[in-house]
């Protein structure tokens, strides 16, 4: 797991809402900050965060670690702005068809940013990254529940269980979505292995389970994707719905 918050802390805070600084003297400055940043992200997507490091994103940027330095002080602040840099790369919540829409919205785009980056997944929320982007979207977020009359604390809070299940349930789509490659097979072939073998062992001892699943209880929406992937797709939509049906009853509860 990688921690937010190890580096500096001002100059971290610095980058974040100013930017790198530009010398005043000296030859003219070969990148910026954003592509900096870009290209971070796209050496973690590949790899990892823990595989992340200055010298080998100063070579992918064709510099030397010395002049990356310049620009970053060090790993613990480059995790920061990524993951502020990723926060403005997605769409605002809008409340303009109301607070569930708005709320579905957020976590859908969640977790597309959660698929597209899954080494996000790694970097803990216990401490939070204090940039720009990141709280311009949790403010938007928030301002979904305006005016329903939910206690302050209700609306943090709602927002935090829309945000909470979003990444556990985006844990579950990312490790269908990498199974095949990582194991090197497929979902058809890890269950035409298994099948036969469970068929023999739960035949008759189980017939609950049987039931449901003869009444269509572990069917995908959509048979054409990988039947894990489809299945964990399935499950945040269903889930997402259950907390959205929460806050709704939260919202109702207030105006009785």
């Amino acid at each position: 797991m990688e921690y937010p918050g190890r580096g500096d802390a001002a100059r971290t805070m610095a980058l974040l809402w100013e930017g790198a600084p530009v010398p005043r003297r000296g030859p003219r400055q070969r990148l910026d900050l954003a592509r900096i940043l870009d290209a971070a992200i796209a050496e973690a997507d590949r790899s990892g965060p823990a595989a992340l490091s200055m010298r080998a994103l100063a070579q992918t940027l064709g510099i030397g670690p010395a002049s990356l330095y310049t620009y970053v002080p060090g790993k613990a602040e480059l995790l920061e702005l990524m993951v502020d840099r990723i926060a403005g790369t997605q769409p605002l919540p809008t409340a303009d068809a109301g607070w569930r829409a708005g709320l579905h919205g957020l976590a859908t785009s969640d977790l597309a940013s959660f698929r597209a980056h899954p080494w996000l997944l790694q970097v803990a929320t216990s401490r939070t990254v204090f940039g720009p982007n990141v709280l311009t979207r949790y403010d938007a977020a928030l301002a979904l529940l305006d005016g329903y009359g939910l206690a302050a604390i209700d609306i943090v809070g709602c927002v935090t269980a829309v945000e909470s299940y979003t990444r556990g349930a985006a844990s579950a789509v990312v490790e269908a979505e990498q199974a095949p490659v990582l194991t090197e097979s497929s979902d058809d072939e890890w269950w035409a292995q298994r099948a036969p073998l469970l068929d023999e062992r739960m035949a008759g001892r189980f017939p609950r389970l049987t039931a449901l699943e003869q009444a269509g209880a572990f069917a995908v929406s959509d048979p054409t994707l990988p039947y894990t992937l489809q299945r964990a797709l399935d499950r945040f939509a269903f889930g997402l719905d259950l907390v959205l049906d929460a806050v709704g009853a939260r919202i109702a509860a207030v105006r009785d």
